[in-house]
């Protein structure tokens, strides 16, 4: 429905179809008192009579104000007199708010028993209206000079609350949010009888949708606060009967009052709506919801940049049975929901909203955009046709290598009925997991031991805190911005325990949630008590946050096997010596004394920024990169070497797992791939054209061929069949679980081929060949779809980017090509190079649309350059003192790059700048596998090297791929 003049022209045909119905209840001290839809007409025009006097109404009203009996005719005054309104909160920085939004009158509301006038910039208001016990200043902004970006339609401007991202400032037109309140007053069932809890903030959008269900449908708006015996009163005239609010609110009340009052056999209410946030309390629900009440829940999902609601889900709390089971829903009119896979293989996929007519206004200082299509950052599983909620983009994080689910935590947490909310945080610089929780019955120990039951141990989290609620934004959704404020305040202030013993019993009964005594454990060694590699090195990080030094030096010892804990600690106080003495303001931190002992200089090396953890001697030069692959919850590496031997070892400890041996020469890296039912499984090619598969955990050969030619590049695994390049040209198609060849591609070139293939989508296989031709082959149908020529050999990998968008070779000539992966299209050049190119390209996103990419040169430098609208720029390029073969990789926030001489180097990401380096015995052709601050590489030395980076990382970053 088309109105003329806005939100007055629903507001005045409601005011001349029921007059005398209730608009708005206000609970005061005790009493309910009730205002007319006639009465507040009568409001609304005597506000729009003032706002009328005023000569500059082409701009924006901004309306000051809290929940309060006015807001309904306010907001129809203000669609009178102009086109566009915008809440803000008494307490916002209105200074701020200017920047973006040209507003040009100000109406500031308040409760007239403050008894005082109000101010706005130092100005006293132009206008002043008194009616019914509130306070309407009117101030004129006359000569505001903001731009005005906004789109002169009847609307209203939102602002988002940044707990996804920073916040924005959405214009929002009648015609986006009419249909959601269309659609829920059928849904709803909405008629004048009803009494809706108005208690959504104003300046989050949902509230719009609570006003105007109200006035399109003469019912009526309750002001109360949120307590349940005053919205659930004995008096059921007053007792409402449809909620709209987040999870996190709703979930605030006791389980008593949502028992005995909000989902009670006798409740008045008949809709719950709970959206802006993911429901996560389902068990709860299901156990405090009374056999005999009649509410139906909905579930509502939404981003203000699309305002307000995109779909719709009744909950039947009998079929669904945990929070991962509840679907985002069927959409809302004139919306559309497309997930766009991520992988090929995986159902899970962003959320991307679509609608040609709910078209907002992102607006900002400089620009406006008006976008078709929404990208919400949240991920969303697609089963049987319906749409499950999965999470945010930057929910899935990297921790000691392991791929971490926030949302998974959470959703296992609220499996427990006796745990009220919580909330999971991913602390990146301390690279900590922190969970906060709610609950009446339900202890810190009790928690974890339940996750501990649920989980693997990656998911473990390194803290566990109980509130009694968690704290919210102003939107009413939990603000981890203050979780994360709260950890960081409770860490400041933490006492420093006495004594190495004290402080290492207390991290290791946290770690096993158990109460070792001193004396079981002493002759035993970490293992022996049920440690693993991860377990020694998640302790050690969350002991770094108070002892940074002592976690250093007691983790190569927790990871030797061969030293008891008693024999470990006496080491430790050798070593360190404990103040005692706590300062209320600094903590001291523990200093290593002048003389160390034999022993304990055994775990250093001669430079204090890398420590060798281990080394394994293979018989001959290792060239080949290392592997890592994660199984169960130990993560190994795989190398092999010149003398043909295939080593597999724990990457923390270098325990061998197992060995293979081929009679050649091995340059080629292994390719771990794992696909079930078959055990993870290790494939490796050799300079004879010997071809071997082995399981990975136990080194167990499972087949061997020869394929008559040599083999350098590393293999790509795809849907079974395992795709092997090799010198004479051509790529073999193998079925991974026999060793038959399926298919031999012969179309791509003569000459050989020397770099890794590289897997994009699932479905392309990306190669460069010696002949300088690069081509691109379809895995359904193993037909090259595209194929290009460059003017030189390529040695290089190619490298994708941009959600496998993009495929960039770079040519041994000193040129880098970036094409699109499917079709092939040249994208662009960059020839700043000065030197030939033997290295493969490290990428990462360094912000939206902007990509650095980093290699080595055979001028013995090390370059970055930027793309950004895909031209390539010279970032900074680091000097090296020998050519680069090996190809640089991320390391925290920094690149670790090695030269052929055996230096390794850590470099600055952001200038180039050299932070350290560190000497290797030997020639380096190998290029480093990062985990973490572990840097596996091998040397012409004949050995393969663990070494730990002891300095801070901003970020971890891990470099390989767990096998699928």
């Amino acid at each position: 429905m088309k109105h003329k003049r806005g939100y007055y022209d629903v507001f005045v045909r409601t005011c001349a179809k029921t007059p005398s119905r209730v608009a708005v209840t206000l609970y005061k001290e005790g009493v309910y008192k009730k205002y007319s839809y006639s009465e507040l007409y009568g409001v609304c025009e005597c506000i729009s009579q003032n706002i009328q006097q005023f000569q500059n109404k082409r701009g924006v009203i901004g309306l000051i104000s809290k929940r309060n009996i006015l807001i309904p005719c306010v907001v129809a005054a203000a669609h009178k007199c102009c086109t566009t309104f915008m809440f803000l909160d008494p307490k916002q920085d209105i200074d701020s708010v200017i920047q973006n939004v040209k507003i040009t009158i100000f109406i500031i509301i308040n409760d007239a028993e403050t008894g005082s006038t109000s101010e706005l910039f130092g100005k006293k208001p132009d206008k002043t209206i008194e009616v019914f016990d509130m306070v309407v200043d009117l101030f004129n902004q006359e000569h505001s000079s903001q731009s005005n970006s906004f789109v002169a339609e009847h609307s209203f401007i939102a602002q988002t609350s940044g707990s996804t991202g920073r916040p924005k400032h959405i214009q929002v037109p009648v015609q986006s949010i009419q249909p959601n309140v269309d659609d829920l007053t059928r849904m709803f069932n909405i008629t004048e009888d009803d009494i809706i809890y108005f208690s959504t903030p104003l300046t989050f959008d949902p509230s719009m949708i609570e006003i105007l269900l109200a006035c399109v449908n003469g019912a009526s708006l309750l002001i109360a606060p949120e307590k349940s015996d005053v919205i659930f009163p004995p008096n059921k005239e007053n007792s409402i009967t449809v909620w709209q609010t987040t999870p996190s609110k709703f979930f605030q009340y006791s389980n008593a009052d949502i028992k005995n009052k909000i989902l009670s056999a006798n409740s008045t209410l008949k809709i719950l709506a709970l959206g802006g946030e993911p429901l996560n309390g389902i068990k709860r629900l299901k156990e405090l919801k009374d056999k005999n009440n009649k509410t139906r829940i909905f579930t509502l999902y939404g981003v203000t940049e699309m305002s307000c609601w995109a779909s719709v889900a009744e909950l039947d709390l009998e079929k669904v049975r945990t929070d991962r089971e509840v679907p985002l829903g069927n959409c809302l009119s004139e919306t559309q929901i497309i997930v766009e896979p991520i992988e090929r293989a995986n159902r899970v996929g962003e959320v991307i909203l679509v609608s040609n007519t709910r078209r907002c206004v992102i607006l900002n200082k400089y620009k406006r955009e008006n976008p078709l299509k929404i990208d919400t950052g949240d991920l969303a599983e697609v089963k049987h046709g319906t749409m499950y909620y999965r999470g945010r983009k930057d929910d899935v994080i990297k921790r000691f290598g392991n791929k971490v689910n926030l949302q998974l935590i959470e959703s296992t947490i609220m499996l427990c009925p006796r745990v009220k909310t919580c909330s999971c945080l991913w602390l990146p610089k301390p690279m900590l997991v922190v969970v906060y929780f709610s609950s009446e019955t339900f202890n810190s120990r009790e928690l974890s031991d339940f996750l501990k039951c649920k989980l693997d141990d990656k998911h473990w989290p390194d803290k566990i805190v109980r509130v009694d609620n968690l704290p919210i934004n102003p939107h009413g959704k939990v603000s981890k911005l203050i979780l994360s404020r709260m950890y960081e305040n409770s860490s400041l202030s933490s006492e420093l325990l006495p004594g190495v013993k004290s402080i290492f019993l207390t991290e290791l009964n946290g770690t096993f949630s158990k109460n070792f005594s001193y004396d079981s454990i002493k002759n035993k060694d970490f293992f022996s008590i049920g440690g693993t590699s991860f377990l020694a090195v998640s302790m050690c990080n969350r002991m770094s946050l108070s002892y940074p030094k002592l976690s250093k030096f007691i983790l190569p010892l927790l990871l030797s096997h061969n030293k008891s804990i008693d024999e470990i600690l006496e080491l430790c106080n050798n070593e360190f010596k404990i103040n005692k003495k706590v300062s209320s303001r600094k903590v001291k931190r523990p200093r290593p004394q002048t003389e160390t002992s034999k022993s304990a200089r055994v775990c250093r090396s001669q430079v204090d920024d890398f420590i060798v953890l281990w080394t394994h001697d293979t018989g001959k030069c290792v060239d080949a990169t290392p592997s890592l692959f994660l199984t169960g919850h130990q993560m190994f590496v795989a190398v092999g070497s010149h003398s043909g031997k295939i080593i597999v070892a724990d990457s923390v400890t270098g325990i061998l797992q197992g060995q293979i041996q081929i009679n050649s020469r091995v340059e080629a890296s292994v390719l771990c791939y794992h696909q079930e039912p078959m055990p993870p499984l290790g494939v490796l090619g050799a300079y004879d054209g010997t071809l071997v598969c082995f399981t990975l955990e136990e080194c167990k050969e499972m087949w061997r061929i020869n394929l008559a030619s040599m083999i350098k590049s590393k293999a790509v695994a795809c849907n079974g069949f395992v795709y092997v390049a090799a010198y004479d040209g051509n790529i073999r198609c193998i079925n991974v679980t026999t060793g038959s060849i399926k298919q031999t591609i012969t179309i791509i070139t003569e000459a050989g081929i020397s770099a890794d293939l590289v897997l994009a989508k699932n479905q392309f296989v990306l190669v460069g060949t010696l002949s300088g031709v690069c081509a691109c082959v379809h895995t359904d149908t193993n037909a090259v779809v595209w194929r290009g020529s460059l003017g030189s050999p390529v040695f290089a990998s190619p490298a994708l980017y941009d959600g496998d968008k993009y495929v960039v070779f770079a040519e041994v000539g000193g040129e880098i090509h970036c094409r699109t992966v499917e079709k092939g299209i040249k994208i662009w050049k960059y020839q700043g190079a000065k030197g030939n190119i033997f290295s493969s390209l490290y990428i990462k996103e360094t912000e939206h649309l902007k990509w650095q990419i980093v290699f080595g040169c055979h001028d013995e430098n090390v370059y970055s350059i930027n793309i950004k609208n895909f031209q390539p720029s010279l970032h900074w390029k680091a000097q090296m003192n020998s050519q680069v073969y090996s190809t640089p990789c991320g390391i925290g926030d920094h690149i670790v790059a090695v030269s052929s001489n055996g230096r390794i180097c850590v470099i600055d990401s952001r200038n180039g700048s050299m932070e350290t380096d560190y000497m290797l015995p030997g020639e380096v052709f190998s290029s480093p596998a990062v985990y973490g601050d572990y840097v596996f590489i091998g040397c012409r030395n004949d050995n393969v090297y663990c070494l730990k980076y002891t300095r801070d990382l901003t970020t971890s970053a891990l470099n390989f791929r767990v096998p699928e």
